[in-house]
């Protein structure tokens, strides 16, 4: 923050931006594109990374999202724990919704991040850390993502008390109590970190090495239209955070700030939606 202030006084607007946007963008391409990833050639590396992350986002959408498949894997779950106790099946089962939406979570950790794992080991021949799995500097730039939180935040307090937004929001709206209500942000948040290493760590790696800073782009497609059926503002507002958050992965080298910034986010706006329904105060 004081070094963007002291470049403002010195250089002014033109200075922040090029400080702020275009040299990023300069600092990708040098350190990424031409390069081999991992046991890969950048092309057979951004080859795979394309048929991957179609593969797994057509299962997310077909077999993940299905919520027929989530009730009935949540209802196998229960009548499996019958066999052991029928008081367990019947705790399970007052829980119901609750592990209808876990198995969405665990879906996604399928798709995001158990699948392209063992890419990155088996066909990549790469650690996990070369996927902007490790903190680096994480301390350093969280200030950026505060900043970049502060706005997001200012919005869902302003328009939390909207019909379209208390419809929306949250996700999960049979709260029994906080052990349930927290089990439920807990397996959220958990989601939102492997959508991050899908987008932000595995797929910008990938493509990269052939695309450099372009990459970028490529990514912010697809993440947005993920957020088809959302708000109009959210689905929008993903575009731009999705492109910022991209950058900032490929220079930072960490995924870590995206993951606080989108749990925040998340958890901000389930629980303002809570509170403007007076579920937490009856909790």
């Amino acid at each position: 923050m004081q070094q963007l202030a002291g470049i403002y006084r010195e250089r002014g607007l033109r200075g922040v931006f090029s400080k702020v946007v275009v040299e990023p963008w300069a600092r990708i391409d040098s350190a990424y594109k031409g390069q081999r990833c991992g046991a890969l050639s950048a092309r057979q590396a951004a080859f795979t990374t394309f048929v991957t992350v179609c593969l797994c986002l057509t299962f997310l959408r077909f077999v993940v999202m299905d919520r027929d498949i989530q009730a009935s894997i949540a209802s196998l779950i229960c009548e499996f724990a019958g066999i052991f106790s029928q008081d367990g099946k019947e705790l399970l089962y007052r829980y119901h919704r609750l592990l209808v939406n876990c198995s969405w979570v665990a879906g996604c950790a399928m798709c995001y991040f158990v699948i392209p794992s063992v890419v990155v080991k088996v066909v990549f021949r790469q650690r996990l850390v070369d996927h902007f799995l490790a903190p680096r500097h994480y301390w350093q730039h969280l200030w950026i993502y505060a900043l970049l939180f502060a706005p997001v935040g200012a919005l869902v307090v302003i328009f939390s008390g909207a019909p379209e937004f208390m419809q929306q929001y949250p996700f999960y709206k049979d709260q029994s109590g906080w052990i349930d209500l927290l089990t439920w942000e807990l397996a959220y948040g958990i989601q939102f970190f492997c959508l991050e290493f899908f987008f932000r760590g595995f797929m910008l790696r990938g493509f990269a090495n052939e695309l450099g800073s372009m990459a970028v782009l490529v990514m912010a497609i697809p993440y947005c239209m993920i957020h088809f059926g959302k708000p109009l503002p959210e689905c929008l507002g993903s575009i731009i955070a999705g492109t910022v958050l991209g950058v900032l992965a490929l220079d930072t080298r960490s995924i870590w700030g995206g993951v606080t910034i989108h749990v925040a986010v998340a958890w901000a706006m389930d629980f303002a939606a809570l509170w403007q329904k007076g579920v937490l105060q009856n909790l």
